[in-house]
């Protein structure tokens, strides 16, 4: 679905602990964002393919909290909503965007249900004079800006985590996602990439889990029996349900990677999950990036057409702050302001992305 122009390389975990708010600020000087006159103030509308799960609907709350403030600080005129009804259909979508379009906002944000068949509504907007940003997707639509991150960073960091969390040696499991996605196939890429260069670690069992904790659950309570010691599961999210089962079988608990939802953050606090244990997931706050990108394009700067922000990771050390300011059904969420933006944006012109400060845990 992504179409990330460049990965984050060398980012590692030991980097995103260490990385702070000084960085990104350094960053901003070359790159700081033009204040909208009064009259230029834009008006901003976001189209949401649906509202089914957790993950998108943190991603509204962020963006909403964000705008608010956006409108409060003058940045903004106004903003808008609107979360197509259904599951994730490109016809609903489309009946969405179209009723959007008669309003006429300035930038329209779009976090589509399919790369491809919003296409020509899409283009319609940029007949408009629309500054069109979609996020967490992508399209081969020329005149549409693309925020999005990128899931051969989120497997990358995931899998690195598990591999230092077990000192480099040992046996795991992977737990892979939908079967035959381009996601997973790219997060299957890497994973296999990083275990390929640690020989000592070896693989002993993979299953289709679809990045779910009860599918990841069900599917190694199937075959626990049958397995050696297991000092680790790579995955992309499931481990609650991977702890779960090894509870349940009476084994000892693996090194895990986490989906960071308050629930699971509040369930690895509690003890739960080898040292070492890590969170990782593609960020809710992508819609907040997409924002202050638009705004950024409508004020005249030059941003790249494709720019990549970092997934969400957190890490034994951060793991309490955190739980602070995750609700139980929510998904952490970078707290993106317009300088942070401006600093991953300048990050990715000046191709420095793998050395870009992340934002600071969130405080609410």
């Amino acid at each position: 679905m992504r179409q990330p122009s460049k990965n984050l390389g060398g980012l590692k975990l030991k980097n995103l602990i260490i990385a702070t708010l000084v960085g990104a600020a350094a960053a901003v000087s070359a790159f700081a964002s033009v204040p909208a006159t009064a009259a230029e103030k834009p008006t901003v509308a976001l189209s949401n393919a649906f509202l089914g799960n957790a993950w998108r609907r943190s991603m509204i709350t962020a963006f909403e909290e964000a705008a608010i403030k956006a409108e409060a600080d003058g940045l903004i005129a106004s903003f808008q909503v609107s979360n197509a009804p259904g599951e994730n259909s490109a016809t609903e979508q489309i009946a969405q965007l179209k009723a959007l379009l008669l309003d006429e906002p300035d930038i329209l944000l779009v976090n589509p249900a399919s790369p491809t068949a919003l296409n020509p509504t899409l283009q319609q907007a940029c007949d408009q004079g629309i500054v069109v940003v979609v996020f967490d997707s992508s399209t081969e639509l020329e005149c549409v800006h693309i925020v999005t991150n990128s899931f051969g960073d989120w497997a990358r960091l995931s899998t690195q985590a598990v591999i230092d969390g077990i000192g480099g040696k040992g046996n795991v499991i992977i737990a892979r996602g939908v079967q035959g996605s381009p996601p997973e196939i790219e997060m299957y890429d890497v994973q296999t990439a990083l275990l390929y260069d640690n020989p000592d670690v070896k693989v002993v069992g993979e299953f289709f889990t679809f990045c779910d904790s009860a599918k990841a659950q069900e599917a190694l309570l199937g075959t626990i029996a049958s397995l050696p010691e297991i000092d680790g599961v790579i995955g992309c999210g499931e481990g609650l349900g991977a702890v779960q089962a090894f509870q349940t079988a009476g084994r000892d608990i693996p090194v895990v990677a986490f989906a960071p939802s308050g629930r699971a953050l509040k369930f690895w606090g509690e003890g739960n999950g080898a040292p070492g244990s890590v969170a990782v997931m593609s960020d809710p706050g992508q819609g907040v990036a997409a924002l202050f990108t638009g705004i950024n394009i409508h004020n005249g700067q030059e941003v790249p057409r494709i720019t990549i922000f970092p997934p969400v990771v957190v890490s034994d050390e951060e793991r309490d702050q955190w739980i602070a300011v995750v609700g139980d059904d929510e998904i952490a969420s970078w707290q993106w302001t317009q300088e942070l933006v401006d600093a991953q944006l300048k990050a990715n012109i000046d191709g420095t992305v793998a050395d870009a400060a992340l934002p600071p845990v969130p405080v609410r």
